[in-house]
């Protein structure tokens, strides 16, 4: 069977529109609200012209107020469905909508008003072999997806309109057919559910009319445009949607932003931890690193350090690491030892060692002492100078303890080390450690674990008695099985009548492949979703129906 040619940025014509129809199932009222708020008062208002104009014998008189309101409702349309597009878009990206400007909506405002009335002339002429339908049908769309008032004028989005409508025109030709053929099946059915009504009401409520007597008394102009209108209001937000989506990937080419998109949950997730961590971080250390304020110093029992002690304690200074650098360099004068080459390098490491165990314990002590300070610093006096020097033995007591307990610790570690140095190390195979999903998550997806990944999760949920998880667990390890073999494609959108419809145009090649799997699909729903009882017996029957699955049925 020949594979359809993909678009540039990968998807389908009927990937496209089940994501446009998952989308606008998961929007936000209020996304939903402001598009009909635009849209129902210009099908209303229109219906009202339309009869009007075609059955008042005053309609001359005010034909001109009639049409500036209808303008003036067309283009309020034009900018609630400019919003409705940059909300969608919003969704798709994983950002919050952006907020309400007067600037930016009198840019969307005048940028639909500019372009979109040329197209209540363009489009019919379209229709006609004179302009490619698809491109400006494509044109028009994309002005009301693309504008969200941040471009430098209505030409920039034009041009940009005019660049996305030539994007995978095979993919946009498609769509269009789709597009009308469901809104021919969508104005039947209204038309089927207007003309009965008649009939209800006189069944149910006894109710008697002209329409009942003459039933093609309905049938006049005003009812068709009607219909159209009801028509257009269940379509065109599919259509708004599908174009939005359209336009953000053909923009995501060149600037990766449905992959941003899709890491966006992941990156809020961490963050959200992380501001957890750094609070909890700053919380527990804050008692340890305050330090308490200095105590005033009494002059009369300050003492005077001798002449002697701050000379030597200005020499050490001004000899420390951070100071020699001032210094001016001299020459070292070096001392005629007996001691041979390697005894000289087996001191001088001695003495790096011993630095740096000095120097460790001394930052030690620090640290020792600023948290003593903290706990026990209230205890001290100024009274007496024999007892403020009380809390310095302990501290070393304890610090000699710390050392005695490290040295120890190091003493054990290498002792192990030394004894299991002839024992071989056992060789363990790498393997990635898979999270296992949870099963009784509605938002699980059956590519988040392979084929068998999910058959033993279902025998494992079997072992122990959950006869309806492992039962979903066998019925995703079998989408799994035909998205490996390209009989399906998963999408978290995709509903199971969804997966039922693309097995059947896919798996021409295997006549029994479907009836196996219908089968599973109904004894799964009536468990999962219905009141039908689940036991070891019908699990078992649907993991054999697994492996007649497997086996090419």
């Amino acid at each position: 069977m020949k594979r359809t040619q993909r678009p540039e940025h990968g998807r389908t014509v009927f990937d496209l529109i089940e994501e446009a129809t998952h989308v606008l199932r998961t929007a936000p009222a209020a996304t939903l609200a402001v598009y009909f708020a635009g849209a129902i008062p210009f099908v209303l208002g229109f219906l009202f012209f339309w009869a009007d104009m075609s059955r008042s014998p005053l309609a001359p008189q005010h034909l001109a107020e009639a049409s500036l309101g209808m303008a003036a409702l067309f283009f309020w349309m034009k900018f609630c469905q400019a919003i409705f597009a940059r909300r969608v878009r919003a969704q798709v990206a994983h950002e919050p909508p952006a907020p309400w400007k007067f600037r930016t909506c009198a840019r969307i405002l005048v940028t639909q008003a500019m372009v979109q009335p040329s197209g209540l002339f363009i489009l019919p002429l379209a229709i006609i072999p004179i302009l490619p339908f698809a491109w400006t049908y494509a044109f028009y769309q994309n002005v009301t997806a693309l504008d969200d008032g941040t471009k430098a004028g209505s030409f920039a989005v034009v041009n940009h309109a005019r660049r996305q409508a030539r994007l995978s025109l095979v993919q946009n030709g498609a769509l269009i057919l789709i597009l009308a053929g469901f809104a021919g099946c969508v104005f039947l059915n209204w038309m089927t559910v207007c003309l009965s009504l008649p009939e209800l009401f006189k069944m149910f409520f006894g109710v008697e009319s002209v329409f009942t007597q003459s039933p093609m008394a309905m049938m006049n102009t005003t009812f068709f445009a009607a219909m159209a209108g009801l028509t257009y209001l269940c379509v065109d937000p599919l259509a708004k949607t599908a174009y939005t989506l359209r336009c953000f990937y053909g923009e995501a080419m060149q600037s990766g932003e449905d992959l941003k998109a899709e890491l966006k949950p992941f990156v809020r997730a961490h963050k959200t931890a992380g501001a957890i961590l750094i609070f909890l971080m700053l919380g527990l250390g804050a008692p340890a690193m305050a330090e308490p304020a200095p105590a005033a110093v009494n002059p009369a029992v300050s003492q005077t350090i001798p002449p002697p002690g701050l000379d030597q304690a200005i020499n050490q200074t001004i000899h420390e690491r951070k100071y020699v650098w001032r210094m001016p360099r001299q020459q070292a004068v070096q001392t005629e030892t007996q001691e041979g080459v390697i005894a000289r390098l087996f001191h001088t490491v001695g003495a790096m060692i011993r630095d740096w165990v000095r120097a460790a314990l001394h930052w030690v002590g620090k640290v020792l002492e600023k948290l003593l300070r903290g706990l026990f610093g209230h205890q001290r006096t100024t009274t007496s100078t024999s007892s403020g020097y009380a809390w310095i033995e302990s501290l070393q007591v304890l610090l000699y303890g710390l050392v005695a307990a490290a040295v120890a610790a190091l003493a054990i570690f290498l002792y192990r080390l030394w004894r299991n140095r002839s024992r071989p190390a056992p060789e363990v195979a790498g393997q990635a450690i898979q999270p296992l999903p949870d099963v009784a998550d509605e938002n699980v997806r059956a590519d988040q674990l392979p084929e068998d990944g999910w058959a033993k999760l279902g025998r494992e949920l079997l072992e122990r008695g959950e006869f309806r998880l492992a039962m979903r667990a066998f019925y995703l390890a079998s989408l799994a099985h035909l998205a490996a073999r390209n009989l399906i494609s998963i999408a978290r959108f995709k509903s199971n009548r969804d997966y039922e419809r693309e097995l059947r145009r896919r798996a021409h090649a295997f006549p029994g492949l479907l009836s196996v799997f219908d089968e599973n699909l109904a004894l799964f729903e009536g468990i999962w979703y219905g009141m039908h009882d689940v036991s070891a017996d019908g699990v078992n029957q649907f993991a054999a129906n697994l492996e007649r699955l497997k086996a090419g049925a």
